[in-house]
């Protein structure tokens, strides 16, 4: 009987992890504060695609814009690859934006339909 119910219950904790990450497939729009050394702290647009989670497991497309001139060395398109486990999430890139030198880390935390983390040393907000 014991074991049964431990078995219930596990199976109950698998089921919810596995819908927690299918929750989080989607599109998501947001900001980071990209700092600049001649016009300060600039909010620069962003967004994120995550196109698939399983067993813990994250694939994800992300587009970063630019502020006039501020930011378009890394602006573009950049895959991402990653993980999920509880609420937290961990994306990461290879080479990207127009020369090919930048790379993009984003380490997030789940919260409803908003992503909040860093990318880098800059503080980022998605959300559906």
């Amino acid at each position: 009987m014991k074991l049964t119910v431990a078995l219930g219950l596990a199976s109950m904790l698998v089921t919810g992890s596995l819908g927690a990450q299918e929750n989080l497939v989607g599109k998501y729009a947001g900001t980071f504060n990209l700092q600049t050394q001649s016009r300060g702290v600039l909010p620069i647009p962003i967004s994120l695609q995550i196109t698939s989670a399983a067993n813990g497991k994250l694939q994800a497309t992300a587009s970063r814009g630019h502020n006039n001139k501020a930011g378009q060395g890394c602006a573009g398109e950049y895959k991402l690859t990653g993980s999920y486990e509880g609420n937290k999430i961990d994306l990461k890139s290879d080479a990207g934006g127009p020369a090919g030198d930048c790379v993009m880390h984003l380490q997030l935390v789940a919260e409803g339909n908003k992503l909040k983390g860093t990318m880098g040393k800059s503080e980022v907000e998605f959300s559906r």
